[in-house]
């Protein structure tokens, strides 16, 4: 969890901004707070922060913010198969991601300014998947994704 999440969390209210504590902050659980660190990948551009979980690039979190302050997205690398990317709740659909449509929950603006990153992904890293939390279509994605 990003701390601007973790830090939006704690907010009053946090529920009107899209953070379900009673989703998150669970018995038992013990989160880590990631940081984002500079990157000069180019492949990831124009994210220029990320957290590289294994320094391998094959499992990377980009910062996503719109539908909340702290949202992530992961980036999946595997030598052979096209790159995927888990984008939670930034989009619905691939296609509303492509034509820059964002959803009716979050901060709008902030929402287009990482529509608009997150298609510039795309299209560097060509036959990059999205898929999407609520997206019906997302498993036959990932599996013509896989299929390559």
């Amino acid at each position: 969890m990003s701390q601007a999440e973790w830090d939006t969390l704690a907010e009053p209210r946090a529920e009107l901004g899209g953070l379900m504590r009673r989703h998150i902050d669970l018995p038992g659980l013990a989160w880590t707070r990631i940081t984002l660190e500079p990157t000069k990948e180019r492949a990831l551009e124009p994210f220029t922060a990320v957290h590289d979980l294994f320094d391998d690039g094959s499992l990377v979190l980009i910062p996503t913010p719109g539908h909340t302050p702290g949202s992530l997205s992961l980036i999946v690398r595997q030598p052979g198969q096209s790159a995927l990317a888990l984008v939670g709740d930034l989009t619905f659909a691939p296609h509303l991601l492509e034509s820059g449509r964002v959803p009716g929950a979050g901060d709008r603006k902030q929402l287009q300014q990482t529509t608009a990153m997150m298609n510039a992904l795309r299209r560097r890293l060509g036959g990059l998947a999205i898929l999407a939390t609520h997206d019906p279509d997302a498993q036959g994605i990932l599996t013509r994704a896989l299929e390559g």
